[in-house]
């Protein structure tokens, strides 16, 4: 039907939705998705005092920062839902996922949690409201009003602070733009039939520090709503940081007691045995967004005194070299007693084992930091 046809049929009724994104076969989960249309993003207990200064200076924030207008403004009971419709229909591509998941993320973010007295919600760009012309969950009429432009995908991830990095066809770093049906921001004319690169995460291990401190801030800042998912986030940090399964576990369980404190429903044991499955190597790839997104609050960024990474680095190796001249500072366990026989690695693989009767070769891997094929060698 079309889209007046819609609107007629929902009319005093509050069971009919709308979303922005087409599926194959309508089929409507994330991995088919097809195209997307417009990102939908939901605002609840919108009071007029906030909403009125938004439309008064132009959308910003209380602090006059400018944040993306979107295109539709539909109330639905006390909050507000908001649509920001592309210029044209944007393709799920797979090697596009990631940067269209961190876009719709990130959206929501900002026009949420910069609003005064607005709390953090978000869904899934594919998420689906109540139409407008309809009505919500409570009974009143939904309305539509027009407030802003059509946006283009890359403009909006720019108003929004997001940049990306990928690789063309020759393997050279490139800024990363939103490909089209038909287009490749990336592939040369001559090259037509050449395959389009896709940008691959790999992960990188962290500061044990990190997922001790995370434990610490979720015992007091972590409350209902994001507790079990804040398992889920622990186990995927225990892996990046190199923790014991045992730790972990251990950690999980202490955790219950605050958790249940004043809690409508208590956590039980047995959800710890499946947010402890996250604890596997896809954790390397989890973003940090989305760990954040899971435990309910953001990580403290490092300090650097307002110079970069690189500076920030280039100062660090200096001074590792002016204090340890002969480079001892890389060696992660005290070295062992000279001998005959093996190298060093071996007696360093030797010295674990003694230490683990029961470790395999995995633990050996976290607790040394040495290869596995290191450890495979000289495990026998």
């Amino acid at each position: 039907m079309t889209l007046d046809e819609a609107i007629e049929q929902c009319e005093n009724r509050s069971d009919m939705m709308i979303g922005g994104v087409t599926y194959f076969r309508n089929f409507i989960k994330k991995e088919f998705a097809q195209s997307i249309y417009t990102f939908i993003v939901d605002m609840d207990n919108v009071y007029s005092g906030p909403l009125k200064r938004a439309l008064m200076h132009d959308w910003k924030r209380e602090d006059g920062k400018s944040v993306p207008m979107p295109t539709y403004i539909v109330n639905s009971g006390t909050g507000l839902h908001l649509y920001f419709v592309l210029k044209k229909p944007l393709p799920h591509f797979k090697r596009q996922w990631e940067q269209i998941d961190q876009l719709y993320r990130q959206l929501a973010k900002v026009e949420t949690t910069g609003r005064v007295y607005i709390e953090f919600s978000s869904q899934w760009f594919g998420q689906d409201f109540r139409m407008a012309g309809g009505r919500g969950k409570d009974g009143w009429e939904n309305t539509v009003f027009r407030v802003g432009d059509l946006w283009d995908a890359d403009d909006l991830a720019a108003a929004l602070g997001l940049h990306w990095k990928t690789k063309d066809e020759d393997g050279k770093e490139v800024d990363f733009k939103f490909e089209y049906k038909g287009e490749h921001p990336y592939r040369a004319e001559k090259k037509k039939r050449a395959k389009t690169p896709i940008y691959r995460r790999t992960g990188y291990y962290l500061n044990e520090r990190v997922y001790e401190s995370s434990v610490e801030r979720c015992r007091t800042e972590t409350h209902e709503g994001h507790r079990y998912m804040s398992m889920c986030a622990l186990s995927v940090l225990a892996w990046k940081c190199k923790i014991a399964y045992t730790k972990l576990r251990s950690d999980l369980e202490s955790l219950i007691e605050p958790y249940n404190k004043g809690a409508m429903r208590p956590i039980r044991a047995k959800e710890i045995d499946s947010a402890i499955k996250m604890y596997n190597p896809k954790a390397m790839t989890t973003q940090r967004l989305t760990t954040e997104n899971w435990l309910g609050w953001e990580f403290i960024g490092a300090r650097r005194n307002g110079r970069t990474q690189q500076e920030h680095l280039e100062r660090a190796r200096l001074l590792q070299t002016i204090d340890y001249p002969d480079g001892s500072w890389r060696n992660k366990v005290p070295p062992p007693e000279p001998g005959p026989g093996r190298p060093q690695k071996a007696a360093i693989v030797k010295a674990w084992r003694d230490a683990h009767p029961d470790g395999k070769k995995e633990d050996c891997h976290r607790d040394t930091g040495m290869s596995r094929d290191t450890i495979r060698k000289w495990w026998d």
